[in-house]
């Protein structure tokens, strides 16, 4: 496997400048498409990266089953990408009543008053598996697609399964400690056979820069793709080191989402899908009950 040293190449306040923003072929030199591992200068890995790794048949199997799960949603303002408009403009249906940090903006209620709820451009995006207390649901749960079509997910979790194989093969020590988190958790909110508990599913989804904050930092993130068609472009750069992966079907990108990334554009002329799967311990899950003492929650809320 062929290794690299990432070097730092741009300050704190250039990278928070890029924030929200997307990035484009100026904010990477290198592209890597071949079996290497990357690290930081102080010997953390960066980028494990792993061509062709993940069976072909799984991966069939898995986007018949996972492009069913996607759907539309404006709660990732940040990675959805800048706003582009101004008070009184209409972004997908709703009349933008005040302009917010972050790729966010409050509507304007029918009855003229702006909303205390906060959004982002809609993107085709979802989540699988399981999902933690916040806000808004203030109960542990399993996800809709899961609940909902349980046999699509089941199709899909050899392929899942295949990717935490691949993680401990390639990152044994970051493995564990995700592996140690997840033996803690319920049963009822994990993904069997894995260390994961939740894995997102992106179709034709340019990221705008963004950090990944819900996952376990002591893991580490595992992305894979799934596509049909062809494109160019669609890279997941890491502009801090001015590097970037190139994820193609039954490929395998280890990195630490925990620094600023993002996608290139893609370019086609003709129709395509590029569906991103990826798969992360959700750090809150470790606070979950059982399904059952969930279910509690749930009736006390109510």
């Amino acid at each position: 496997m062929k290794e690299l040293i990432a070097k730092e190449y741009l300050s704190n306040e250039e990278i928070k400048n890029l924030e929200g923003t997307f990035l484009d072929d100026s904010h990477y030199d290198t592209i890597i498409r071949e079996d290497t591992i990357v690290r930081k200068e102080n010997g953390d890995p960066l980028i494990v990266f792993k061509k062709n790794c993940i069976p072909s048949n799984l991966a069939e199997q898995a986007y018949y089953s996972l492009r069913k799960s996607i759907s539309e949603t404006n709660n990732r303002a940040l990675a959805a990408g800048p706003l582009n408009a101004k008070v009184g403009d209409v972004i997908d249906g709703n009349v933008v009543g005040k302009l917010l940090a972050g790729n966010k903006y409050a509507p304007v209620r029918k009855d003229g008053t702006i909303s205390n709820s906060v959004m982002g451009k809609k993107v085709t995006s979802s989540i699988i598996g399981y999902a933690d207390r916040y806000a808004r649901i203030p109960y542990c749960r399993t996800t809709a697609f899961t609940e909902k079509h349980l046999e699509d997910y089941k199709k899909a979790l050899p392929y899942i399964q295949s990717i935490s194989d691949l993680f401990k093969e390639n990152l044994p020590e970051r493995w564990q400690n995700q592996k140690d988190m997840w033996e803690q958790t319920s049963d009822d909110f994990k993904i069997s056979n894995t260390v994961f508990t939740t894995v997102t599913v992106n179709k034709n989804f340019r990221t705008a820069a963004h950090y990944d904050k819900g996952d376990l930092a002591e893991g580490f993130g595992n992305l894979a793709v799934l596509k049909t068609g062809e494109y160019e472009g669609g890279y997941t750069i890491i502009p801090k080191y001015r590097i970037g992966v190139d994820v193609r079907n039954c490929d395998l990108a280890l990195f630490d989402v925990h620094e600023l990334h993002g996608n290139t554009e893609t370019v086609s002329k003709k129709p395509y899908e590029r569906i991103s799967i990826i798969c992360y311990y959700r750090k809150k899950m470790i606070d979950c009950g059982t399904a059952q003492q969930e279910l509690e929650r749930i009736k006390n809320v109510r």
